[in-house]
C-alpha cells in the first residue's frame, strides 16, 4: 500500500491527531484535574465569601481599584487559591498566577458578583418603610452629617422648611453626595492611595472633619458645584415615578444611579486551584489509562480508515463505468454521513446524465418522425408526378407548399429552442407595458379565432410594467394564443386577462377548450408532445412552441403554471416578478 493510497493518508492523519490529542487528555485529566478539581472546589466553598466581602470592601472604601493586586496576592496565599477579578466586559483586571509569576491556569466557569457601590442606608430606608417612626431617623442621619449640602430643593418635590421631616428622596441625595464628598476629602487629606475610615454614613470620622476642614469644605464645593450628577439622579427618579408608583423601588434607582459614578465598577469572581504540579506527578494509572487509549484508538482508527475507503472505492468504480457508458450505475447511499450524501450526489447526477442521454435520444427521435411525414408526402406526389400518375394542379402545388412550410417552421423552432437551451437566444431588455403588449397581440389574432368561431375578449384595464423583450414576450403570447383558438370547438371562449397580484404581473390564458388529462399536464411542455396529435397535425404545429415558451419566461426570471380539465377547458398563468 503507497503513501498515496486515500486509506493510508486518513489512517495516518487520525492516527496521528488521536495519539497526541488522547495521550496529551489521559495525562491531563488522569493524572491531575480530578485531584485539583476537587481541592479547588473545596477551597473555593470555603473562602469564596470572604474573598467577596475583602474585594468588596476594598472598591467601597477607595471608590477605584489600583493597589487591588496586593490584596489578591495576599489573599491567593491565604486561601490557596488562584483568583482571577474581570471586569463585566471580560477583561482580567487582576490574576493571582499572573501576579506569581506563572501561567494563569483554569478556574471555575461560574462568576462571584463583586459590588463595591455603598448601600442605601438603613435610616432612608424606614422612612419609606415605616412613615409613622420617620422623623427620628431622619433627623439622625442629618445629625451625623458633616457637610451642610445647600442642594436645590425642587429637585423631587417641594420639600418642607424642617430638615428633619426631609423626604426620602432628599435623604438619599444628601447619601450621594457625603459618599461622593468624602472620597474627594480622603484623597486629600491621605493621597491617592487613601481609603474611607468605614463603609456607613458619614464616610469620615469627626477628627478627620475637624482636623481638615479646608479639604472637607473643598469636596463640599466640588461636589455641590458640579450639578450634573444632581440632574442624573433627578432625571432618574422622574422617569421612574411616571412608570409606576413603587416610590421606594424609584429611591434605590436613583441611589445607585448617583454612586456608580464615583465607585469603582463591579467585577466578576472566578476561582481555581493553584496550579503546582510537573511530570513527576505522572502516576502509573495515568500511563496504563493513556496506553489504553492509544491501543483503542489504533484500532478506531484503522476501522474507521476501512469504513471511509470502502465508500470511496465504490464511487471510483462508479465514476469509471460512468465514465464508459454505462449510464445505469449506481453506488448504496445508506446512512447520513457525508460519504453518504456524497454518494446520493452521484446517483443524482447519474441520473441526469441518464435523463439528459434519453432526451437525447428521444428529440432524435422526435424530430426524424416529424420530418419524416411531411418528406414522405412531398416524395410520393413529386414520384406521382414524374410517373404522370398525377396530375399537377394548383391545388397539388399549394399543398406541397404547405408541407414545405411546416419543414422550415419545424427547424426554425428547433434552432431557437437550441440557441434558448445553450444560453446564447439574444434578449434586448427594456421597460413594457404588459397589459398594452396583450392587447395588441390579441388584435393580430381575433381574425384567425373569428375564422374559428371563437370568441376573444382582453381584461387589462391598467398598465403592468415590467422588463422584457418585447418580441420574445409577443412570441410567448402567439404560442399561448395560438394553441388555445387551435384547441377551441367553434362556439368556445378565450379570455386574456393581465393583472397586478401581490407584487407580480400575472398574465392569464383561458380557455373553453378540449381541456388536457391530469395525467398528461406534467408532458405540456416536453418537446413535440401534443394533447391531440390528430388536431395538432391538421393544423399544422410543431410541438415545440410550448417548450420554447416556457424558455423564453424562465429566461426573463419567471415562470408559467397550468390547470385544466377535460372537456372544460385549460389555463394557462405567465407570472413575471415586478421590477
Amino acid at each position: 500500500m503507497s503513501f498515496r493510497s486515500f486509506r493510508l493518508r486518513v489512517f495516518l492523519l487520525v492516527m496521528v491527531v488521536a495519539v497526541t490529542a488522547i495521550g496529551a487528555t489521559a495525562w491531563l485529566t488522569l493524572s491531575l484535574t480530578s485531584r485539583e478539581v476537587r481541592l479547588s472546589q473545596r477551597a473555593a466553598v470555603e473562602h469564596q465569601t470572604a474573598i467577596v466581602e475583602a474585594v468588596q470592601r476594598f472598591g467601597l472604601l477607595r471608590g477605584r481599584w489600583p493597589g487591588l493586586d496586593r490584596l489578591v496576592a495576599q489573599l491567593s496565599r491565604d486561601t490557596g487559591l488562584h483568583i482571577q477579578l474581570r471586569t463585566q466586559d471580560g477583561t482580567v483586571l487582576v490574576d493571582s498566577d499572573t501576579l506569581d509569576g506563572r501561567t494563569s491556569g483554569p478556574v471555575q466557569g461560574t462568576a462571584l458578583g463583586i459590588d463595591p457601590r455603598p448601600a442605601l442606608s438603613t435610616a432612608i430606608t424606614r422612612t419609606f418603610e415605616d412613615p409613622a417612626g420617620a422623623a427620628p431617623p431622619a433627623a439622625a442621619l442629618l445629625a451625623k452629617g458633616f457637610l451642610s449640602f445647600d442642594l436645590p430643593p425642587d429637585l423631587f418635590a417641594p420639600e418642607p422648611a424642617d430638615p428633619v421631616s426631609a423626604s426620602a428622596p432628599m435623604l438619599m441625595l444628601r447619601q450621594v453626595a457625603q459618599y461622593r464628598a468624602a472620597l474627594i476629602a480622603v484623597r486629600c487629606i491621605d493621597g491617592d492611595g487613601a481609603a474611607l475610615s468605614t463603609d456607613r454614613v458619614p464616610y469620615l470620622t469627626a477628627a478627620q472633619v475637624s482636623g481638615h476642614p479646608d479639604c472637607v469644605q473643598q469636596a463640599s464645593r466640588k461636589v455641590v458645584g458640579d450639578t450634573g450628577w444632581l440632574r442624573e439622579i433627578q432625571n432618574v427618579w422622574w422617569r421612574c415615578t411616571r412608570k409606576a408608583a413603587d416610590s421606594p423601588g424609584c429611591v434605590r434607582a436613583a441611589f445607585t444611579t448617583g454612586v456608580s459614578g464615583p465607585a469603582a465598577v463591579p467585577l466578576q469572581l472566578y476561582l481555581g486551584a493553584r496550579p503546582d504540579t510537573g511530570f513527576g506527578d505522572l502516576r502509573q494509572p495515568a500511563l496504563l489509562g493513556t496506553a489504553g487509549l492509544i491501543v483503542v484508538a489504533l484500532a478506531g482508527t484503522a476501522l474507521i480508515a476501512r469504513r471511509v475507503s470502502l465508500p470511496v472505492r465504490r464511487l471510483t468504480e462508479a465514476s469509471r463505468l460512468l465514465a464508459d457508458g454505462r449510464l445505469d450505475v449506481r453506488v448504496p447511499a445508506a446512512g447520513s454521513s457525508e460519504l453518504a450524501r456524497l454518494s446520493e450526489s452521484f446517483n443524482a447526477m447519474a441520473e441526469a446524465v441518464q435523463r439528459s442521454e434519453e432526451r437525447q435520444r428521444r428529440l432524435i427521435a422526435d424530430v426524424a418522425h416529424e420530418m419524416r411525414t411531411p418528406l414522405s408526402n412531398l416524395r410520393g406526389y413529386l414520384e406521382g408526378l414524374s410517373d404522370g400518375v398525377v396530375e399537377p394542379s394548383r391545388e397539388l402545388f399549394a399543398s406541397l407548399h404547405e408541407e414545405t412550410l411546416l419543414q422550415r417552421r419545424i427547424l426554425d423552432d428547433l434552432q431557437v429552442l437550441a440557441l434558448a437551451e445553450a444560453g446564447d437566444l439574444g434578449y434586448t431588455f427594456a421597460p413594457l407595458d404588459l397589459a398594452e403588449a396583450v392587447s395588441g397581440g390579441a388584435t393580430a389574432h381575433r381574425a384567425v379565432a373569428a375564422e374559428a368561431g371563437v370568441a376573444m375578449t382582453v381584461d387589462a384595464p391598467a398598465p403592468v410594467w415590467i422588463e422584457g423583450d418585447p418580441d420574445r414576450l409577443r412570441q410567448v403570447l402567439g404560442n399561448l394564443l395560438t394553441n388555445a383558438i387551435r384547441y377551441t370547438d367553434a362556439g368556445g371562449h378565450v379570455l386574456l386577462r393581465v393583472r397586478e397580484e401581490a407584487g407580480e404581473a400575472v398574465l392569464t390564458v383561458q380557455d373553453t377548450g378540449v381541456g388536457i388529462a391530469a395525467a398528461d399536464l406534467e408532458r405540456v411542455f416536453d418537446r413535440f408532445w401534443r394533447a391531440d396529435p390528430a388536431r395538432q397535425r391538421a393544423t399544422g404545429g410543431t410541438g415545440l412552441g410550448l417548450t420554447i415558451a416556457h424558455r423564453i419566461v424562465t429566461d426573463h426570471g419567471g415562470r408559467i403554471e397550468v390547470t385544466s380539465s377535460p372537456g372544460v377547458g385549460t389555463t394557462f398563468q405567465v407570472i413575471f416578478c415586478r421590477r
